[in-house]
């Protein structure tokens, strides 16, 4: 028998035809050779290549992720997956992608749509993407750079989400995965599952996709806080913690979704289309905290820890307190954040236009539940607590040992090491229950007209369109708690558990025991049955927010022979209304009482756009727009809960007249698409930023509040308002290769052809003003979110069914929030923290693929594999107020496609 292999390369498969028919042995007719073609799928080269395609196509800056030839995507979730393209930044909570950065920006300057339509995060303008499996998506657009034609608020950019439909496959199309693994930290399994099914019917008029998955992950965390740090007039250079905590997390994260769409085609004219997505992100966390109150001890002579005597001979990064309290917290969070969203739309052919129609209804949940609450504190008696050794000189690895105390008042010494921390006495002093969270409920409806006409000459697509949106979202609570000051009173190893040994990998200096969930659930439980948790009130916690977005714009493309120019303007129009339950103080002879206060605001704005396209070649393509966006107040910026003091005459609280705040941007880009393969891009970015929101005091300036006879509108107001100016600028460089050429070229082995490259850099640089406050000077600080640099590389091999990607992301320290400032001496000096940021990040990870048959792929994903940890700090490196690890975590499994 005589053989014949063949081996082909393509973009999207390598087929390798073999002889099936071979002669008789000792046979001397000539050998017939017959050829079938095994398709060797390789997913990252298909990815790539559909993703190059969608984005030299796009007529403004955006970066693609497509998924591979049978709609896979190479991330569990969203957020992991969009954080490997250029200019993007992720930011993470426990581990696992959430929010993300587009150049440097703040995470609530980026929107999220589906399939074009805009949709609210259940956080509000925080979008999430760390809840939508990537099983929902077939691609993924970064909107680096905003048409008319979108949402003004996508100041940094918009993540697009186009979601499976059955005519993209022909006929039906079942893929699934299953994968289990392991979490190194803690020894909890993980699980990932997906489902999608797809079929097309009645001659290829109706198509129905279905899809579902399911994520789970236990794990512990190991993590310590050491903050806030005091302030103080003595020495203001010396800033002491007021505590050091250890939070001992347990924590089972889920991630189940659904989505189904139907589109029918009535003819090559007309289709309509109904699609609904569901997903649902739910945090079952157990946390077990200890809190050393160190400002609640002395030194040995009695001398208080916040006290001149104590600052000046004394380290705020290591020494002694005598007589420290500990405080300790059971919290048992149920949060579920979910979303659901339905759409309905089509599309047809009306004359010479066609028309594109969405009515959508969106609703989330962003619950906080919190089945268990409960406090414990050490008794007043000095001698009942620990003297505690602290130790903050490490900045990684902050430490506390816990002593023994005695001796006298003003002569106190420190005994015996003490391991046990359930050795010293800690009662409960209360425990509930809160129950709660915010509902958002959106109504969209969206019409878009384009035509292909002639204007100023040039062949060109015009398009109009409008859009109106009611968004509401409301937040209400309610708590029931009991405290224990009288008769038998629990201690906190009431509720401990011998079961359950230590999960996590620090060295505590002490040993303490987990609590009994279902113990400690039902000792609430009993509580509350009894009535012995009496009803706590929330009024104040309640307010409801509704923002009206009437939107129109009109834009054009227009075609020359070089490329095309798209040009045109938005106009939207913002009606805001609001009301909250407001404690009213008695005053001008009305007595106290909580009132309903409604308010309202609006306002309307234009923002014009153009982005020219320059073909320079048939390889090389440059890109330069300018936009203007804005993004608006978050909805509880908006809210009309204010704090009112009479005797101060000060208000405090949200801002219902907050204004958006406004960009000016440009950007500058050149694409080269090589032949055969290979993509590489350079481009710079600038934006000018009016209006930051930032915290403000001024003159209250609305009658609101007002009673008969009492004018509060003069009042001081401190509370969020737009104050502050600034830009943000930057460049970006990104690569995309494989050696496939150059090893043929150079005749070197065959297996090097697999070997592949992804880099992309982002450096930015930016600046915003905050305006003077409470007789602090006007400061500047960088924009929130900006990391002077972010690096993404990926090392790729693909070749003979085998896929390796291992991706490595690092980012320079980023800025979390804007905190409090005063003076003292002359110098600017935090309050508690001041500005918080996140440390430099490093992440790696290792997905490795390979396809045993044209159904069957198996996978291995390796994540977190440095394992560096997530840091904070206050004001600046010398004040860490955070350091958490979460452990790398390993998952394996099988992919299916038929």
């Amino acid at each position: 028998m005589r053989y014949r292999i063949l081996l082909m390369l393509s973009v999207s498969a390598v087929t390798l035809p073999q002889d099936v028919q071979g002669q008789p042995s000792g046979s001397t007719a000539k050998p017939r050779v017959e050829e079938i073609v095994v398709t060797v799928r390789r997913p990252l080269a298909e990815s790539a290549a559909a993703a190059l395609e969608a984005q030299r196509k796009s007529v403004s800056l955006v970066s693609v992720l497509s998924a591979d030839s049978v709609g896979n995507l190479p991330d569990q979730n969203i957020a992991f997956a969009i954080g490997r393209l250029p200019g993007v930044g992720v930011e993470r909570d426990q581990g696992q992608a959430r929010y993300v950065n587009l150049r440097g920006a703040p995470v609530y300057w980026t929107t999220l749509s589906f399939d074009g339509l805009s949709v609210v995060s259940p956080q509000g303008r925080d979008s999430r993407f760390d809840n939508i499996p990537s099983a929902i998506a077939s691609q993924l657009t970064v909107e680096k750079a905003v048409v008319p034609s979108m949402a003004a608020a996508s100041v940094a950019g918009n993540v697009d989400i186009r979601t499976r439909r059955a005519f993209d496959y022909d006929g039906q199309k079942i893929t699934g995965k299953l994968g289990y693994g392991h979490v190194s930290l803690g020894g909890g399994k993980e699980i990932d599952g997906a489902l999608i099914y797809s079929n097309i019917f009645m001659d290829g008029r109706l198509g129905v996709v279905m899809q579902g998955s399911y994520y789970s992950r236990e794990m512990a965390t190991d993590n310590w806080e050491t903050d806030p740090y005091l302030s103080n007039t003595t020495d203001p250079t010396k800033r002491f913690a007021r505590e050091h905590e250890n939070k001992h997390y347990r924590l089972t994260r889920t991630n189940p979704s659904g989505s189904a769409r139907i589109d029918y085609r009535f003819d090559d004219d007309n289709s309509i289309f109904a699609s609904s997505i569901y997903t649902l992100f739910h945090d079952d966390e157990l946390r077990d905290n200890f809190i050393f109150r160190l400002d609640q001890g002395t030194n040995a002579a009695g001398v208080g820890y916040t006290t001149p005597g104590f600052i000046t001979a004394n380290s705020p990064v290591a020494g002694t307190v005598f007589g420290a309290r500990i405080n300790a917290r059971i919290d048992y969070r149920d949060t579920k954040e979910s979303m659901t969203t339905n759409t309905v739309g089509g599309e047809h052919k009306v004359a010479d236009w066609d028309a594109s129609w969405r009515l959508n209804y969106t609703y989330t949940s962003d619950g906080r539940n919190t089945p268990v609450t409960a406090a414990f504190q050490s008794p007043g008696a000095f001698n009942l607590r620990p003297t505690v050794d602290y130790d903050f000189t490490n900045g990684n690895v902050n430490t506390v040992k816990l002593f023994a105390t005695s001796g006298t008042t003003a002569a106190r010494i420190k005994g015996a090491q003490v391991t046990n921390i359930e050795d010293f006495p800690f009662p409960l002093t209360s425990i509930g229950r809160l129950l709660g969270g915010d509902i958002t409920i959106a109504n969209t409806a969206k019409l878009d007209l384009a035509r292909d006409t002639e204007m100023f000459g040039m062949s060109t697509r015009f398009a109009v369109g409008g859009l109106f949106t009611a968004r509401t979202k409301k937040s209400r609570e309610s708590s029931m708690s009991r405290a224990f000051t009288t008769g038998i009173i629990p201690t906190y190893g009431t509720f401990a558990t011998n079961d359950i040994a230590y999960l996590g990998s620090q060295n505590l200096n002490y040993t303490f025991r987990y609590t009994d969930e279902a113990f400690t659930t039902r000792f609430v439980d009993d509580l509350i049955s009894s009535g012995a948790a009496t009803p706590q009130n929330t009024d104040a916690n309640y307010w409801k927010v509704r923002e009206e977005v009437s939107a129109f714009y009109a834009m054009a493309t227009s075609a020359l022979d070089w490329g095309n120019v798209v040009y045109g303007a938005r106009v939207e129009h913002i009606k805001n209304t609001g009301e909250a339950l407001v404690a009213f103080p008695a005053a001008a002879g009305t007595p106290a009482g909580t009132r309903l206060v409604n308010t309202s605001s609006g306002d309307t704005l234009v923002y014009p756009s153009v982005h020219v396209n320059w073909d320079i070649n048939s390889e090389v393509k440059a890109r330069i727009g300018a936009t203007t966006s804005s993004s608006r107040p978050d909805f509880d910026d908006l809210r009309p809960n204010f704090t009112i003091n009479d005797t101060t005459q000060s208000v405090s609280g949200g801002n219902p007249d907050a204004k958006p705040e406004k960009q000016r941007g440009v950007d500058a880009y050149v694409e080269w698409y090589m032949t055969p393969s290979g993509f590489f891009s350079a481009g710079v970015f600038y934006k000018d930023i009016k209006d930051v929101l930032v915290q403000t005091s001024g003159v209250f300036g609305v009658d609101t509040l007002d009673l008969p006879g009492l004018d509060r509108s003069g009042y001081t107001f401190t509370g969020v308002g737009n104050g502050g100016d600034g830009h943000l600028e930057g460049f970006e460089l990104a690569y995309v290769g494989t050696a496939e050429g150059l090893a043929q070229r150079l005749r070197l082995p065959e297996w090097m052809e697999g070997l592949g490259v992804n880099l992309s850099g982002t450096f930015t640089s930016s600046k915003v003003t905050l305006p003077a406050v409470s007789g602090v000077p006007a400061r500047t600080i960088n924009v929130l979110g900006t990391s002077d640099a972010v690096y993404n590389i990926q090392l790729t091999y693909e070749k003979y069914g085998l896929s390796v990607r291992l991706a490595y992301q690092y980012r320079t320290p980023w800025g979390q929030s804007v905190g409090a400032y005063r003076l003292v001496n002359g110098l600017i000096i935090p309050v508690d923290n001041g500005d918080i940021y996140w440390d430099s990040d490093e992440e790696m990870d290792l997905s490795i693929r390979y396809q045993i048959n044209e159904n069957v792929e198996a996978y291995f994903d390796g994540v977190n594999l440095t394992n560096q940890g997530a840091r904070r700090y206050g004001d600046n490196k010398l004040y860490p107020i955070e350091f958490e690890k979460f452990g790398p975590r390993y998952i394996g499994g099988v992919r299916l496609n038929f």
